[in-house]
């Protein structure tokens, strides 16, 4: 499971990473339950964000995480003793889990799938630590389900080039193929789940303000790669794009949707 981790590691972005968390607590823990004194495992824990809103939520839970980054795992050992939070944290690859077989209750991975270059072999490695009866709980998007009215070409073209720069280092679709990877990576009782994410001017503004500028915290500063990925007569018409998504919330008839996928399954 080399890193092609598009965001990268910079303390930027590990900010965002927490602020991300925090904010989105409700959907990244929806459908998730954890009895007192289970074992938790994070597969690409990043800097902590998820496994503190996991102890937080359920405290109780006796906490694992594992990332590729050694940099993110130290980050992520620090900013969770700063919060009190007990956790075993481990720098390795998800592929080839140092776990024994079912060594966990749980298995949690959120928004990992989608920079995976091989997520089959990770899938299974998490089946392999999980006890029969474990469940894993999975939470993925599928960037092109980011829409807004009324349709604009600028808009989209932007989101377009977004799209096509996640696709060369990852699965921006990653969402709507959790169903069957789970399932042919031996899970069995896989549901998936669409929650869907909508706001409206006017009275919604403010919440259209507070998307379009988490979506751009991780989206903007990969332009200049978007435009390397696109044509060249396409460069002014992302640019525009941008300027317009930036404005949205300003347009009395302005909407924006999203949809993320949340998947569970468990071992036979």
């Amino acid at each position: 499971m080399s890193s092609t981790y598009i965001h990268g590691t910079s303390p930027r972005e590990q900010e965002r990473l927490l602020r991300q968390a925090a904010t989105l607590e409700g959907i990244i823990l929806d459908g998730f339950m954890a009895d007192p004194g289970e074992r938790v495992l994070e597969i690409g824990c990043g800097v902590g964000a998820v496994l503190e809103r996991i102890a937080t939520r359920f405290p109780r839970t006796r906490l694992t995480g594992i990332d590729i980054s050694p940099e993110q795992v130290e980050t992520a050992r620090r900013h969770l003793a700063a919060q009190g939070v007990a956790a075993e944290l481990v720098a390795g690859d998800g592929a080839r889990l140092p776990f024994p077989d079912h060594s966990f209750d749980r298995v949690v991975m959120v928004w990992v799938i989608e920079h995976l270059p091989d997520p089959m072999a990770v899938l299974r490695e998490a089946r392999r630590v999980l006890r029969p009866g474990g469940m894993i709980h999975l939470t993925e998007t599928d960037y092109d389900t980011i829409r807004t009215s009324p349709p604009d070409p600028a808009i989209r073209r932007f989101l377009d080039a977004f799209v096509a720069c996640f696709d060369s280092m990852g699965d921006a679709h990653a969402g709507p193929r959790l169903g069957g990877r789970l399932e042919a990576a031996g899970f069995a009782e896989v549901e998936v789940r669409m929650v869907g994410v909508h706001a409206w001017c006017p009275s919604r503004a403010p919440q259209i303000r507070g998307l379009v500028d988490y979506l751009l915290e991780f989206i903007r500063p990969e332009l200049p790669r978007m435009l390397e990925v696109a044509p060249a007569a396409d460069h002014p018409a992302i640019r525009d794009g941008l300027a317009r998504f930036e404005r949205l919330a300003e347009r009395p008839d302005g909407s924006i949707s999203a949809s993320i996928y949340k998947a569970s399954a468990s071992v036979p």
